[in-house]
């Protein structure tokens, strides 16, 4: 299992309201139909958040990010994103 985690902080609730229903809407659609496992999408305030993605594999990971790179470059214009991924160590559920 991989795993990325992506923070983002947006310059006002308009466009982080406008982010996320992209990425709920287009984005992470697309990306589960090409190999994403699963995603979450949290909010930490009315400007910032972060997605934390899963994938079988590293190869996998890294095709979604080739699939959306180009959007996320354009986001990046008005948001901050940093990328944080790797293997998973271990899962504990109850």
């Amino acid at each position: 299992m991989y795993s990325r985690i992506a923070e983002f902080q947006s310059t006002s609730k308009v466009n982080c309201d406008m982010i996320i229903a992209f990425m709920q809407n287009v984005m992470i659609p697309r990306n589960m139909k090409n190999g994403q496992l699963s995603c979450e999408v949290y909010r930490a305030s009315d400007t910032s958040g972060f997605v934390v993605s899963s994938f079988k594999n590293k190869n996998d990971a890294a095709k979604v990010m080739r699939i959306m790179a180009e959007e996320l470059n354009e986001v990046k214009g008005t948001t901050k994103i940093k990328l944080i991924e790797g293997e998973r160590v271990f899962r504990i559920d109850e």
